[in-house]
This record gives structure tokens, sequence and C-alpha cells, in this order.
């Protein structure tokens, strides 16, 4: 799929553009059809009216631009409560925060972590603290992080 390479392109220079950031992009089955998702934020959080902006954007663009082979849905969003953590940064930023790691195979016989967010080692892997210890896990072999936030009443 290296057309979704030239819509983080697309994308990522209208989110900066409008001072926002690409939080995570994904492009999804779902049933019969197709989802290009794409999770945006920026200080103070964003609005229906900002989603509805970049959604806008981006559709028009990629109208124009006709690279994606197949009929899809666009969605635009905020990260929510379970924020996605896909880049570098995000990965660094959250450090001490609850996360879950859906993993592309399996690490020491686990397709999904569950622990305390340590940070990053180097350029090559997240550090997470799991109940059974420490995983170091390559950027290639996450699928999908999200954070784990617990609602309190």
């Amino acid at each position: 799929m290296d057309y979704l390479k030239k819509v983080e392109k697309l994308a990522e220079n209208i989110i900066e553009n409008e001072g926002m950031e690409l939080v995570f992009l994904e492009f999804v089955p779902e049933g019969k059809r197709w989802i290009l998702r794409i999770y945006i934020d920026k200080e103070g959080g964003v609005t229906i009216k900002d989603c509805q902006k970049i959604s806008n954007q981006i559709s028009y663009e990629l109208d124009v631009e006709d690279f994606i082979p197949h009929s899809y849905t666009l969605e635009v969003s905020s990260p929510g409560i379970d924020r996605v953590v896909g880049k570098k940064r995000d990965f660094e930023k959250f450090a001490g925060e609850k996360v879950q790691i859906k993993l592309k195979g399996n690490i020491r016989g686990k397709k999904k972590l569950n622990g305390v967010l340590r940070g990053v080692d180097g350029d090559e892997n997240v550090v997470v603290e799991t109940d059974e210890g420490e995983f170091k896990v390559p950027f290639s072999k996450i699928k999908k992080a999200n954070l784990v936030r617990e609602i309190k009443f």
C-alpha cells in the first residue's frame, strides 16, 4: 500500500498548515467497505469544526489526486480518551502512561501488550513494562498502540 505514504504526506501538510498535528492514520476494512481514518490533535484539543475543516480539505485533495485504487470512507477525528500513540514523539511524550500495544506477529508469544510505557530506546524500540517484565518492541512490529485511561466517577 504505497499510496498510504502519499496519503500521509498529503494529510500531514494540510493538518500542519492548520496548526494541528497528525496523530495517526489507518486504512482498514470494516465489513464490505474500507475506512481511511485520520486522527488529529492540537493544543487544547480539537473540535468538531476542526475535524470537518480538515476532512473537507483532505477529501478535496484526495479527489483531485485520485491515487487510492478503490472506494473508501474518510473519517477525521480527535484521538479521544484512548488516544492512539503512533509517532516516536508520542511514545516519548506519554512515557509513564498505561498503554496497550497490538503487535504485527508476536513477541515472546504475545500478540498484545498491556503495561506502562517507559519511552523509546534509541530509534528502534518502544519500551513497555508489563506484569511479565520489560518488553522492547521494534516500531516495525507495532500494529496499533493506544493509551489506556481509567475513568473515575
